[in-house]
């Protein structure tokens, strides 16, 4: 089976000119003729060779403590912001070499839909739940009949559970969960083969987390569509993703069947990920407490571990040496020195 998304040492950095009392041209200029320093300008590695597939129907979950990287990542892969460098493939295409300002116009825009975190900000407030769900419609489906459009908005509508009645209402007139239902609605309108979910039920209270949940496996079903599942909460990826990975500091640190990372993690920051789930069964039902604060994602040492300083299981050759990728199992790895095969 050929992968739907293919992902190949995808990069976005970000030049960080004009930050400082340092970037002062006349600094610049004294610098550059007084001294032999060398005029460097700082890059901070956002999202840093990452690599990785989704096939079709699959569910990958998308893992990691903030700041890693998974958003920007995301925005990536929804042809949203523009790669620094690497390739995105979907369906064979690169559709990495397309500037995100023209991607609009391509026939991949309507197969790569996006739910985003926040359900309420994420919606027009001069837009009602109809008009919504109807615009991709029209933008990207090109159904222009009236009566068309009519039919097909209350069709995806009844898909997610939401009643006719709440067609005609504004966001602020919605609750939390019916705006998670209009957004879902959005995205799911123009049929697309790979939905991304932005930790879509953070911002929901519980008891509406898992009917929102409950619906997201419905639809995959229904649909037969692919999911790229971003998500703080561990059980949630655990109960609805195929595979994991995980991210710190822009870089995937461990990838694998979902069953196996939970229950027979290999990197020491999985461990610990994982080891913070209330009752959990995994890592001897000992917590394992991370100490000392993130590196900088500014400049990294690429001759050394990004994770070095906070592992307990930390030596000096984390320092002095990128660890390798060790495979766990044949559809399981890990980046690190003390990984170790089965």
């Amino acid at each position: 089976m050929s992968a739907l998304l293919e992902v190949d040492d995808l990069k976005k950095h970000y030049v960080l000119a004009g930050q400082g009392p340092s970037d002062n041209p006349l600094i610049r200029w004294v610098r550059s003729r007084m001294t032999s320093a060398e005029d460097h300008t700082p890059i901070l590695h956002a999202v840093d060779g990452v690599s990785f597939e989704i096939n079709p129907g699959e569910s990958l979950g998308l893992v990691g403590e903030s700041g890693c990287g998974k958003s920007t990542l995301v925005g990536m892969l929804a042809r949203l912001s523009d790669k620094s460098s690497g390739s995105i493939r979907f369906a064979g295409k690169d559709i990495g070499e397309v500037p995100s300002k023209v991607f609009h116009a391509e026939p991949e825009r309507t197969d790569i839909q996006i739910v985003f975190q926040d359900p309420h900000e994420s919606l027009n407030p001069r837009f009602t739940s109809f008009d919504t769900i109807a615009e991709p419609l029209k933008r990207l489906k090109g159904i222009t009949d009236k009566k068309e459009l009519t039919e097909r908005v209350e069709a995806v509508a009844a898909q997610v559970d939401l009643p006719k009645m709440l067609l005609s209402r504004f966001p602020h007139q919605l609750s939390g969960g019916q705006k998670a239902r209009v957004n879902i609605a959005r995205a799911v309108a123009v049929e697309p083969k790979l939905l991304i979910l932005d930790e879509p039920t953070s911002a929901l209270d519980v008891s509406v987390q898992a009917v929102i949940l409950k619906l997201l496996v419905q639809l995959k079903n229904d649909l037969g569509m692919s999911y790229l599942f971003v998500s703080h909460d561990l059980n949630v990826v655990r109960l609805l993703c195929d595979r994991v990975i995980v991210m710190y500091l822009g870089q995937i640190v461990e990838s694998g069947p979902a069953e196996e990372i939970f229950t027979k993690p290999a990197h020491p920051y999985t461990k610990a990920l994982i080891s913070a789930i209330p009752n959990s069964a995994v890592v001897g039902n000992q917590r394992v407490r991370l100490t000392g604060d993130p590196k900088s994602p500014i400049d990294p040492d690429p001759n050394a571990c990004r994770f070095h300083g906070r592992c307990p299981m930390g030596e000096d050759k984390c320092a002095r040496a990128a660890p390798p990728k060790v495979d766990v199992t044949s559809d399981h790895y890990a980046v690190c020195h003390f990984a170790q095969s089965a």
